[in-house]
């Protein structure tokens, strides 16, 4: 162990207005109508006696690169943590605030957008101010609360459903830095499953079952003195993971983000402490080859499908939420369109991923919504003896598919990217960042 760790966390309460456009699922009848649950943004600072890191957290649907140069450039001006040691990640609710990471799903609020950032640079600032002397630990512990959704259709094709079959990551990965007397300052813990548990009629701003889960843990490490203990909770790669669905309930978000809370206990009840603790940060970013636009008839004539699905909507007084689906469907076709007009190839989508190493053990962030089998690959690659991968940070490209899925189709590979960009990443994608996370690895692993 490092004797001269220390740690500080904070958090901060970055719950939207009432009104506010909800993200995630498109063509919802209005922005939300109230606030179920508040969400928070917190931070974790780690100090090994020479520098710091910072690991920020949030209850967003993603963060945009706008946000996350904000937040990097504050804390470097208010600490004196770089900018480049601090890793920002968003746990991908769809029942939170839009931000700018999804197109025709809402309109991001300026104003709210710039509070979030703000906050984030306080709490990270508020958390470097407050460390003490601190053992950080880790574990990881049993527990799924998600399924495979790539489920294959009698005729070949891919939907969205269940797959019992399919990958997933049934664990929950634990960080977490107590005090001298043993009592947690905070509790990170990571698990790989989106929060889709309210389904997209729910008009309710909500973190869903990470927020449960978080909240059991701040419950169950409570001091008689009111010293806080920070629980944040970090998104895994879950592109192909749905948690369960079922009612789509707040009863049933409770369930789940419960029994994954309580998993995240009882692996913080046997964590090891991390001996030699050693910080250190790095950043690989890859050029991801996209694919390129269709013959310009093809454009040409997505374009008018998607402009008289938009006549038509309007024409039938469809809501607010369904006409900006609409609306942000006919852009996409329009700038995949200028695309094939101008014979545009050979496109690339840059991947910014960061490592950040705490001696044995080292968290990777990717930005995006990565399948699961990319976790896997990469821990498998790892020097480190211990590797924590995660989505949703720093940034968020859209979904980052395996080589085989592209091959599979389904929503993941060939429609979402309307909502992400124009046209999708090429199946080499998957060898270019495990091969680039390797080399992440590597370096802050030497």
């Amino acid at each position: 162990m490092n004797e001269n760790a220390r740690a500080g966390a904070a958090a901060a309460d970055i719950t939207p207005p009432v009104g506010v456009d909800l993200s995630g699922f498109g063509g919802r009848p209005s922005g939300n109508v109230g606030i179920h649950d508040s969400l928070f943004a917190k931070a974790l600072v780690i100090d090994d006696g020479e520098q710091a890191a910072a690991v920020v957290t949030c209850d967003l649907i993603g963060v945009g690169d706008d946000l996350v140069q904000q937040v990097r450039d504050g804390v470097e001006r208010q600490t004196s943590i770089p900018g480049t040691n601090v890793m920002i990640s968003a746990s991908h609710t769809h029942s939170g605030p839009c931000t700018t990471v999804l197109h025709g799903m809402g309109q991001p609020h300026a104003n709210y957008l710039a509070g979030v950032a703000d906050a984030m640079v306080s709490i990270v600032r508020a958390a470097f101010d407050s460390r003490e002397a601190a053992v950080i630990r880790h574990g990881r512990g049993p527990v799924q609360v998600g399924v495979n959704r790539r489920e294959r259709q009698p005729d070949g094709s891919m939907r969205l459903g269940v797959n019992p079959e399919g990958p997933v990551a049934p664990y929950v990965d634990v960080i977490r830095a107590d005090r001298s007397d043993g009592s947690p300052i905070a509790i990170v813990f990571a698990h790989a499953a989106h929060p889709v548990t309210l389904g997209a009629r729910n008009l309710y701003v909500s973190a869903d079952y990470p927020g449960y889960a978080q909240r059991l843990v701040t419950r169950t490490y409570g001091r008689d003195d009111g010293a806080p203990v920070i629980a944040l909770f970090a998104q895994g790669c879950c592109g192909n993971i749905n948690c369960e669905r079922g009612e789509g309930t707040f009863e049933q978000a409770r369930r789940i983000g419960e029994r994954l809370g309580a998993a995240a206990v009882k692996t913080a009840e046997y964590a090891a402490p991390i001996p030699g603790l050693r910080i250190a940060s790095a950043h690989e970013s890859v050029a991801l080859p996209l694919q390129d636009p269709p013959p310009l008839s093809e454009a040409e004539a997505q374009v008018q499908e998607q402009r008289s699905a938009l006549a038509d909507a309007r024409k039938a007084g469809d809501p607010p939420g369904r006409i900006q689906l609409h609306e942000g469907l006919v852009e996409w076709a329009e700038e995949v369109c200028e695309l094939s007009r101008g014979s545009v190839t050979g496109r690339t989508q840059l991947f910014h991923m960061q490592a950040i190493c705490l001696g044995p053990l080292v968290l990777v962030g990717l930005p995006g919504e990565v399948f699961v089998e990319y976790a896997h690959n990469i821990e498998k690659a790892s020097p480190a003896p211990h590797t924590i991968v995660l989505g949703y940070t720093n940034g968020c490209i859209g979904y980052v598919p395996t080589e085989a899925a592209f091959a599979e189709g389904g929503y993941e590979v060939a429609s979402a990217i309307r909502y992400y960009g124009t046209t999708m990443l090429a199946p080499a994608c998957e060898r270019l960042v495990v091969d680039g996370a390797g080399r992440l690895l590597h370096a802050v692993c030497a």
